[in-house]
């Protein structure tokens, strides 16, 4: 993407921008608050600053090749749109929107059970491509309606989010006065199934193990920060792990996720892929959990911020530059393929200043 397209958008800084002259306080606040005093947020960009990347020269990188297979989806990038529960606070046509251009580029989006587009829409959008975000709101009868109606709707797997029994304190959100509540009738699709999300706080291993059973699709685990919490998700059933801190939005004081990724993919079995979030804005940084081990790596709020500036045509033109960003990063990094890319490539350094107009 060496021009502007159609919509001006030409760099992720120039995104995150606009998105903040474009938006109302609340709105943005919404998106870009962490939980209580935002050690967690800071956390996750400051652990991306301080992993330095690596390039290994001499090597053949006349043409690079990014795609990658995660949870049985082919990405022509190793980015997915992370679920986002009030996506309409940013376009209209919420996970419709993303979906959309998700599949202008090829990759895949993570429909959240929150959303207020029609799940059978967002999934029709590309059969077999999109995931399905599930929070538990209800008892096994209800998880069994849920997943028998979403196995018919064509996603391509289903993605339990198990770090949120309860929604972490949002210092930044409170003092605002901007509280986003799902309505009590619940979206569309929620509406007449009965849902409470006080259901969140009693869902155990034991749960995900039954739920397993219960779904031909891949089930992918979200919200995993320690290596032994991997392995039991893998141990009841789970296909895929997604390592996450929820974007520093549950957990104060938390580690990055980035810091334990590694340790978290050397312990799982080699057929196990691995996706990662919070914090990530660039193709660099794509690159860096790419190294550590993962196979994806979801985008939140830059989603958000790119919906908000120009809608689907936004969020494109955002996954045209980090694709042409981590092609761009491999080449000079010397790797044609993401198998190329290894721990070689990394390693913890100092972190950069802020900066500097030269």
């Amino acid at each position: 993407m060496n021009g502007a397209g159609p919509d001006g958008l030409v760099t992720i800084d120039q995104v995150i921008a606009r998105a903040r002259q474009t938006l109302d306080p609340g709105s943005h606040t919404w998106a870009a608050a962490g939980a209580g005093q935002e050690v967690t947020l800071a956390r996750n960009a400051a652990a991306l600053n301080t992993l330095a990347l690596i390039p290994h020269l001499g090597r053949d990188v006349t043409t690079v090749d990014t795609s990658v297979s995660f949870a049985g989806v082919t990405l022509a990038f190793p980015v997915v749109l992370a679920p986002i529960g009030a996506l309409h606070l940013y376009d209209r046509d919420d996970a419709l929107a993303s979906a959309r251009a998700a599949v202008n580029a090829s990759i895949s989006a993570f429909c959240s059970i929150l959303s207020t587009a029609r799940w059978e829409e967002v999934a029709a959008t590309s059969p077999g491509r999109h995931f399905f975000q599930l929070y538990v709101l209800g008892d096994r009868s209800w998880i069994d309606d849920v997943l028998a109606n979403v196995e018919t709707m064509g996603f391509g797997g289903l993605c339990v989010t198990m770090d949120s029994a309860v929604i972490g304190r949002r210092d930044r959100s409170l003092e605002d006065g901007f509280i986003w509540r799902t309505p009590e009738e619940g979206t569309v699709n929620l509406s007449g199934r009965g849902w409470d999300a006080a259901y969140r706080a009693g869902f155990t291993w034991k749960d995900l193990e039954w739920m397993c059973t219960r779904t031909d699709l891949p089930v992918i685990v979200k919200g995993v920060m320690s290596p032994d919490d991997a392995m039991r998700a893998v141990d009841c059933g789970a296909s895929a792990i997604y390592v996450s801190n929820h974007g520093g939005r549950m957990v104060d004081h938390a580690l990055s996720s980035i810091e334990v990724l590694e340790e978290i993919v050397d312990i799982l079995p080699d057929h196990v892929d691995v996706a990662i979030d919070s914090g990530f804005t660039r193709g660099a940084e794509v690159c860096k959990a790419l190294a550590l081990g993962a196979k994806a790596v979801g985008i939140g709020r830059l989603q958000c911020w790119a919906l908000a500036v120009a809608g689907t045509s936004g969020l494109t033109s955002v996954l045209e530059i980090l694709a042409e960003e981590i092609t761009r990063t491999m080449a000079n990094l010397g790797c044609g393929k993401v198998e190329d890319i290894g721990a070689d490539h990394v390693r913890w350094s100092l972190p950069a200043p802020p900066r500097q107009e030269w």
